[in-house]
């Protein structure tokens, strides 16, 4: 495969599992919009277990793609905006934690959490939702070398 072959390759695997993410935090916040009863908390649950994969899935991606990609570790290693995106997506995963370890528990004890519980959940989603948003203008001010 030729260098640009595998860098088209690598962008398009690796923004085709940050949408994928998106999408799936979307379902998240969509099944938990009503009364979460158990069949909804069991979805809730399939559908955060995924977005936990591809959230690895875009990390692997996303390394595949700064060390083998066009631009080359020395490119991103150097660029400010590349671990500015780095720390906003760290941050979705530690905001991301707290409905997963909240979903988790809720499933083990076989409860049905409170309608408060749910808005409190989808608040620490919404703060995913927040954050990622701001990874875009991150990512267009890297690929454009703003920041060197």
């Amino acid at each position: 495969m030729s260098p640009l072959a595998l860098d088209a390759a690598l962008a398009v695997l690796h923004h085709a599992l940050v949408f994928t993410l998106v999408a799936l935090l979307a379902a998240e916040l969509a099944i938990a919009s009503g009364p979460v009863g158990m069949r909804r908390l069991a979805q809730l649950g399939r559908v955060d277990a995924v977005y936990g994969l591809m959230s690895l899935g875009v990390v692997a991606a996303g390394f595949l793609r700064a060390v083998y990609g066009a631009k080359g570790w020395a490119y991103y290693a150097h660029q400010p905006m590349f671990w500015l995106k780095i720390g906003l997506f760290v941050v979705v995963g530690l905001l991301s934690a707290v409905p997963t370890v909240r979903l988790i528990r809720w499933r083990r004890d076989g409860s049905v959490p409170s309608d408060e519980a749910v808005r409190a959940l989808r608040r620490w989603m919404w703060g995913e939702a927040a954050v990622m948003a701001l990874m875009p203008f991150a990512a267009a001010l890297m690929a454009r070398g703003i920041g060197l």
